[in-house]
C-alpha cells in the first residue's frame, strides 16, 4: 500500500471537512496553510489554542504547543488517544483518510463508516473473524535482529509464531482468539518513514484482503498464557505484543497479555475473568507522564477504580525514572521490571 500516495491526494477542502467532523469549530485559511484549534491534545475545541497548522504543500500537521509534526495518520491516532477512544487502525484511521483523498487510478477506495455510526453502537455484538491459517504461508520464518536486540528470544518468537514479510519489510504478528483460531494479523513496520508517518503497528494486507480484527474484543497472548495466568492467579496487562514476548524471556512465569492500545475495557476484563479468574490484574502500560502533570497517573487509577470490584487492581507507575518516556515496563529488562512491580500502586 502506497501510504505516501494517499497523503499526497489529500485536498485542503477534505481536511477542513474532516476537522469539522472531529469538532474543530473554527479555522483560518492563510493560503499556504490552514490553522485549526489544537484538538490533537485538547478534548474540546473551546479549550484549544489556534496553534495547529496544516501545510498544504507538504500535507502535514504541525502542533506548535505540544504534538509537533504529524502526518494525518498520526494526527488521528493522537486525537483518539487524547479522548480515550478505542479505535481500530483500519476502520478509524486508514478508511477515514482514504475517504478524504480523491484516489487516483490504481488505489482502491473502501466504503467509509462514520465515527458517529461506530461510537453510537458500542453495545453491538461483535464476533472475531476466523481466518484460514494457511495464509501465513505467505511469510517466512526469520528472527529480526531488531527484536533479538530488544530482549525477545527466538524461543519466544517460535511460541507466538512470529514471522516476517520480505515484500512489506514487516515483522508479522499473528493474533489468535482464546480458542486458538487465527483472528487477525498485525505487522510491525521496520521502514523508518512508515514508522514516523503511519505508525509502528497496523493490520496486514494480502492482495485485496486486510487481515484485521477488533483489538478491543481480544487480548494478545491470552490463548498462549491462559493456563499460566490461571495457575499463578495474576495477570500483567501490557499495551503491545512486544512486551508479552519480552516477558517470555524473563525468569518468571509469563502471565502477560496485551490490549494492543492504551485502553482496557469491560469485555477484555470479562475474557480474563472467564478464562483465568486472576486474583490481581497489574496494569503495565507504557510510561507517558509529562513533567508536573498527574493526568496519566489519574488515567491508570481510574481504570483500576472502574474494575476493582471484580478483582484486585494495581498499576506500575515509574516514579524513579527507571524507564524512558514511551517505554514499556519490560523494555529495560527483568531486573527493572521486578523493581517496578514491587513498587506498583494498589488501587483501593
Amino acid at each position: 500500500m502506497d501510504y505516501q500516495a494517499i497523503i499526497d491526494n489529500l485536498t485542503p477542502d477534505s481536511v477542513i471537512k474532516l476537522m469539522q467532523r472531529l469538532g474543530a469549530d473554527r479555522y483560518e485559511d492563510k493560503g499556504g496553510y490552514i490553522i485549526f484549534p489544537t484538538i490533537c491534545h485538547n478534548e474540546s475545541a473551546a479549550d484549544a489554542s489556534m496553534k495547529l497548522y496544516f501545510y498544504k504543500d507538504r500535507k502535514i500537521f504541525v502542533c506548535y504547543t505540544e504534538c509537533n509534526t504529524m502526518s494525518i495518520f498520526k494526527f488521528l491516532k493522537t486525537y483518539y488517544e487524547t479522548r480515550g477512544i478505542e479505535y481500530d487502525w483500519y476502520n478509524d484511521i486508514y478508511r477515514v483518510i482514504v475517504d478524504c483523498a480523491p484516489i487516483s487510478e490504481g488505489l482502491s477506495k473502501p466504503t467509509y463508516t462514520s465515527l458517529a455510526d461506530k461510537y453510537g453502537n458500542k453495545n453491538k455484538n461483535i464476533e472475531l473473524p476466523r481466518y484460514n491459517e494457511g495464509v501465513l504461508g505467505c511469510f517466512v520464518k526469520r528472527y529480526p535482529p531488531e527484536w533479538l536486540n530488544d530482549g525477545i528470544s527466538k524461543a519466544a518468537m517460535d511460541k507466538y509464531n512470529i514471522l516476517f514479510s520480505i515484500s512489506q519489510n514487516k515483522i508479522i504478528i499473528p493474533h489468535y482468539a482464546v480458542n486458538g483460531s487465527l483472528c487477525g494479523i498485525r505487522g510491525r513496520a521496520l521502514n523508518e518513514w512508515e514508522v514516523e508517518n503511519i505508525g509502528k503497528y497496523m493490520p496486514i494486507q494480502i492482495e485485496n484482503t486486510w487481515y484485521k480484527h477488533p483489538l478491543s474484543m481480544n487480548l494478545y497472548g491470552l490463548y498462549q498464557n491462559k493456563d499460566i495466568i490461571r495457575r499463578h492467579r495474576i495477570c500483567y496487562l501490557f499495551e503491545s505484543e512486544k512486551s508479552v514476548l519480552q516477558l517470555e524471556s524473563f525468569h518468571m512465569p509469563n502471565c502477560g497479555v496485551a490490549v494492543c492500545g492504551s485502553q482496557f475495557n469491560k469485555y477484555q476484563l470479562y475474557l480474563l475473568m472467564k478464562q483465568c479468574a486472576p486474583q490481581e490484574i497489574i496494569i503495565c502500560f507504557d510510561r507517558e507522564e509529562l513533567p508536573r502533570s498527574d493526568k496519566y497517573f489519574n488515567k491508570l487509577w481510574n481504570i483500576g477504580q472502574k474494575y476493582k470490584m471484580y478483582c484486585n487492581m494495581s498499576f506500575i507507575y515509574d516514579r524513579q525514572g527507571l524507564t524512558k518516556m514511551k517505554d514499556s515496563p519490560s523494555d529495560e529488562g527483568e531486573e527493572i521490571f521486578k523493581q517496578l512491580l514491587q513498587k506498583r500502586v494498589q488501587v483501593r
